[in-house]
């Protein structure tokens, strides 16, 4: 078995959303967790706030700025143990905000 994070891209320009809206992106990724749990292939996974800073290192010192993509963000992520990329990607295709667009990373941990 194998760790994959899948982190879910989304458009940041669609944001701030109502809060009806934003409950229902929440709760169709909670019951999404809730069915990967039941499968045992959840390991952890959080939402991540659009807020952040980026860290770079120029001219010998490190730099705290601002997020340089302000298009497109992390709004959150799963760990899953599965056997392979292509069983991660078959889990990923389950993803319930596709259709406003979020895009999943499956990437494979080391």
């Amino acid at each position: 078995m194998a760790e994959f994070i899948l982190l879910i891209r989304e458009d940041l320009s669609k944001y701030p959303r109502p809060e009806a809206e934003l409950q229902q992106l929440i709760n169709a990724h909670t019951q999404w967790a809730r069915e990967l749990s039941a499968k045992r292939i959840f390991k952890t996974g959080y939402g991540v706030d659009s807020a952040g800073k980026l860290l770079s290192l120029i001219d010998g010192q490190v730099q705290v700025g601002e997020l340089q993509d302000v298009k497109t963000g992390i709004g959150g992520f799963y760990i899953i143990e599965v056997e392979n990329i292509d069983d991660a990607i078959e889990i990923a295709k389950g993803c319930p905000t596709y259709k406003d667009g979020d895009l999943v990373e499956v990437r494979p941990l080391m």
